[in-house]
């Protein structure tokens, strides 16, 4: 592995790399997974090529961490489709992606995994096949099905966090609940039209969804006739990956407990504690 390696600067510092081909050679000969070779590399103090960018925003210790790392994405659309390429991207380990659904022609305005080609097919499936095109160092597992009150737990199991993707308040609910029985931290992001919303709800926190949403449980017909913008889908998803990276990587998360409004129409970025809704 060391002979592939070359030395880069970084700010101040001298990183030795490697780029994706040796490193994938490395692993068939020594009869490992991709993933475990990457991490060896990393544990060597080798970074893979893909990463360099990720520093000096992180650390070698961060990026183990998110190459060690696991989170569990729940819907695969317009906010599922950005949190899966930046996990993927920035090398998160284990990813699990959750959606009963399938692309249709009305997806391809906002959500990335789709095209005129995959239409009909699983949006797990493909947003699956695309990030492992896009970082084959990383392990992708896919369900086609819709988390509920029965499945939530499992689904979780293994998992660091869980990211709220989804455009319905019954399996919202019903993720928050296995989030807090696994004492793990769910990323909240909903859009509407021009607008959105992020929220990190730490395992032991004061606060749910429910400080959100009140009693509703079923999406309001007006916010379903506002459709969806591709950039607040692309913003709001954003957001949910950066906090999803922090705190994969050891960081605390900026917006736990605390609730982002982002208008696009006036152009404008509030965010409010959660005790304060």
């Amino acid at each position: 592995m060391e002979s592939h390696t070359q030395e880069v600067a970084v700010g101040k510092r001298l990183i030795r790399v490697i780029e994706d081909a040796p490193l994938l050679e490395w692993a068939e000969r020594q009869g490992v997974s991709p993933r475990a070779a990457q991490l060896e590399a990393l544990q060597r103090g080798i970074v893979p090529a893909r990463y360099i960018k990720n520093f000096e925003a992180m650390d070698l210790r961060e990026q183990v961490k998110l190459c060690e790392g696991s989170a569990l994405v729940c819907g695969c659309g317009g906010l599922g489709g950005v949190i899966v390429q930046l996990l993927a991207r920035a090398g998160v380990g284990r990813l699990r992606l959750v959606d009963p659904d399938v692309f249709v022609t009305s997806n391809l305005n906002r959500q990335w995994m789709s095209e005129t080609a995959n239409l009909g097919s699983s949006k797990a499936a493909e947003s699956a096949r695309r990030a492992l095109a896009i970082n084959p160092f990383i392990e992708i597992e896919y369900l086609s099905l819709g988390l509920d009150e029965r499945n939530g737990f499992q689904l979780l199991a293994d998992m660091q966090i869980a990211l709220d993707a989804l455009d319905n308040l019954e399996a919202r609910f019903a993720l928050e609940t296995a989030a807090r029985k696994r004492n793990i931290p769910l990323i909240h992001g909903a859009v509407a039209g021009w607008w959105g919303q992020m929220a990190v709800f730490p395992p032991d926190s004061p606060h749910s969804l429910q400080t959100v949403y009140g009693a509703m449980r079923h999406r309001d017909p007006a916010e379903e006739a506002l459709g969806v913008l591709g950039p607040t889908a692309a913003l709001v998803g954003s957001f949910q990956a950066m906090e999803a990276l922090r705190i994969l990587a050891g960081r605390e998360p900026v917006h736990a407990d605390r609730f982002l409004y982002v208008d696009g129409d006036a152009g404008t970025f509030t965010t409010l504690p959660l005790a304060a809704l």
